[in-house]
């Protein structure tokens, strides 16, 4: 039986690695009705893939138990993904388990970078990718091995899904540099706004558990003026508490020039970051952190004092922060999927890329159904069942 520190140290080793798939994550989704099925899969004694797989049960009222899903968030985790024979090999585990399951269908989610830029982004939207082999979008070199896996996964049967969990795209820093050749990166109005920032009398401290209630009233705050949905607080106390117990203090962490290759790094945590005006609170983020990678997970910043721009300042902390303990690359979680300015991402998409990082495109989620009948289902049929339901019980309280 694997316990977290093995766990993590087998995900920490693959060449792209995500907090997604860390034993932590694993608690935060058995604390809301997943079973965590660990998986390993070796070519000899050689590891060649991994994954932290989510299995759940589906009850619907009236109906009772109805099916199994299996999940994989940004899994599964390959040595690598240009060795076709790997590709094959650990697809066809996934299948098999699947089978094993019983389950409807298996959704896999992995980092694999299709493209690089906002060029070619509607390669989903025409449907390219039931024809990968013959699309004509041009790729950097770097981001064929996406075309590649896209043209085995159609091959063998997976669908582009419909329902894309995880961001598909995002942006990346790179945090090698210097900070004075970050700062340059940046476009200039992003430099001008955290000088700004700091002129204003903007300041940022460490965040823990006794702000935990006042970050999730202000993540309300954001998601009504913003427009997007946000989960109940247990949820996101569950996550920031999982994640903090890893936690060192700021003195331990910020130690610069720290070896990457730490029990710190090994065991994903979480940092907490809040910019105050006068002892206020007014925009705050939450970082995952695990092994050289950080991610962006939650932000959210209150209606008061924006034109102060606190926001930008509370990312170049976090920067800075996250160079002082060895990390390398700052995933800012999320860009649109249709790089125009009337997606509603647009906006904050412009945010990140001021900071100078890369945008990255994913090959996105993929699905492979096991029972045609209920996966439509559940994908058409159910959503709209469940949506009555709710609705009479609104009707009848």
């Amino acid at each position: 039986m694997m316990d977290a520190a093995q766990w993590n140290s087998i995900v920490a080793s693959f060449p792209t690695t995500h907090v997604l798939q860390t034993w932590q994550w694993g608690l935060v989704k058995q604390h809301f009705g997943w079973e965590v099925l660990p998986q390993v899969w070796k070519e000899g004694e050689d590891l060649i893939g991994a994954a932290l797989v989510l299995r759940r049960s589906i009850s619907v009222p009236i109906l009772g138990k109805w099916g199994t899903l299996l999940y994989l968030p940004k899994g599964p985790l390959l040595r690598d993904w240009k060795d076709a024979f790997v590709v094959k090999r650990v697809l066809q585990e996934i299948e098999r388990l699947a089978k094993e399951e019983k389950a409807i269908l298996v959704k896999i989610d992995p980092d694999v970078v299709y493209a690089y830029g906002e060029s070619g982004y509607d390669w989903v939207t025409k449907g390219i990718w039931m024809h990968a082999k013959n699309n004509s979008i041009a790729l950097s070199q770097d981001s064929t091995v996406g075309k590649l896996v896209v043209s085995t996964l159609s091959d063998r049967g997976w669908i582009f899904s419909r329902e894309q969990i995880q961001f598909r795209n995002t942006v990346v820093l790179n945090l090698a540099s210097s900070e004075e050749e970050l700062l340059r990166r940046m476009k200039q109005k992003t430099r001008y706004n955290i000088r700004l920032a700091e002129k204003k009398g903007i300041r940022v401290r460490e965040g823990g558990v006794e702000d935990f209630q006042m970050l999730y009233r202000m993540y309300q705050e954001t998601s009504l003026r913003d427009g997007f949905i946000i989960r109940d607080q247990d949820y996101y106390l569950t996550v920031w508490q999982t994640f903090l117990r890893a936690s060192r203090s700021p003195s331990d962490m910020a130690q610069a020039n720290q070896p990457i290759a730490t029990s710190m790094h090994l065991s994903p945590f979480a940092h907490i970051l809040i910019a105050e005006y006068q002892g206020e609170a007014v925009a705050a983020l939450v970082l995952l952190i695990f092994r050289d990678k950080a991610w962006y997970m939650y932000g959210m910043s209150s209606s008061q004092h924006r034109e102060k721009m606190p926001n930008y300042l509370l990312h170049w902390r976090a920067i800075q922060f996250l160079r002082q303990i060895g990390i390398k690359e700052y995933d800012l979680w999320g860009a649109p999927d249709n790089f125009e300015e009337t997606d509603p991402m647009f906006g904050v998409y412009r945010f990140k890329v001021g900071f100078g990082g890369e945008t990255i495109q994913h090959i996105g989620a993929w699905d492979f159904v096991m029972n045609p009948v209920k996966y439509r289902l559940y994908q058409e049929i159910l959503p709209r069942y469940l949506g009555l339901l709710r609705a009479q019980r609104r009707m009848m309280s």
